[in-house]
């Protein structure tokens, strides 16, 4: 507010009660800022819950500094206690050309979805990080896809028949892995494992990761 000093000058100063009048830009916050992303959120968790129950992103297993199902399910910690993701039928040794049936198993009390991926790769030498032997289904509950850069590295992972549980508490997966031909490096097998509890969001969720190395054989 300005005033005449009596000498021509306009006085600039503000009093309190003046300042008083002056709203603060901060003060109030459009409603659309809070209801818009809380919008997007509840329309989008249902639709992400959906998705995954068909199978989840490639390169999400954990595995040589990639992500894993944890980037989405990611209120609870990963490998909480009380439940586990356990990989059998990996050998110690691999033989060039030798196929193996691997089979991935998620426990948890309450499990009432199950989903995973996994994927070979060499764990050292040149082709490190690489594709490492062929995956093979072995029923109709699992699918291969392709790596999201590296399209000749294959991920293998649950689709919606194969997230359905057959009782509740663990859900378990098989599949055939023929080894590499010729046997150059280890290869390391890292595979990610949700416990859902099915409620077609990505909360309240656990998720566990493994990785399993095989060396060839000598």
């Amino acid at each position: 507010m300005t005033r005449d000093s009596g000498l021509g000058i306009r006085d600039l100063r503000a009093t309190n009660h003046d300042l008083a009048r002056i709203p603060n830009p901060e003060a109030r916050i459009p409603v659309a800022r809070i209801v818009a992303p809380l919008t997007i959120f509840l329309i989008a968790a249902p639709i992400a819950g959906l998705a995954f129950k068909e199978g989840p992103y490639p390169n999400v297993t954990g595995g040589f500094g990639e992500q894993s199902c944890h980037l989405c399910h990611l209120d609870n910690p990963i490998n909480a206690p009380g439940g586990s993701v356990t990989l059998e039928g990996v050998p110690e040794r691999y033989a060039p050309g030798q196929t193996y049936e691997v089979t991935v198993t998620i426990s948890r009390d309450g499990l009432r979805r199950g989903g995973f991926e996994i994927a070979a790769r060499f764990a050292s030498g040149r082709q490190r990080g690489r594709q490492a032997g062929a995956w093979k289904p072995l029923d109709d509950r699992v699918q291969l896809i392709p790596g999201a850069v590296d399209k000749v590295l294959t991920f293998v992972q649950h689709n919606l028949a194969g997230s359905r549980v057959r009782s509740t508490g663990a859900n378990r997966w098989t599949i055939a892995w023929t080894a590499p031909t010729p046997s150059t490096a280890p290869v390391q097998f890292n595979v990610a494992a949700n416990a859902s509890n099915n409620d077609d969001s990505p909360l309240g969720d656990y998720i566990y990761l493994k990785s399993v190395r095989s060396a060839p054989s000598r």
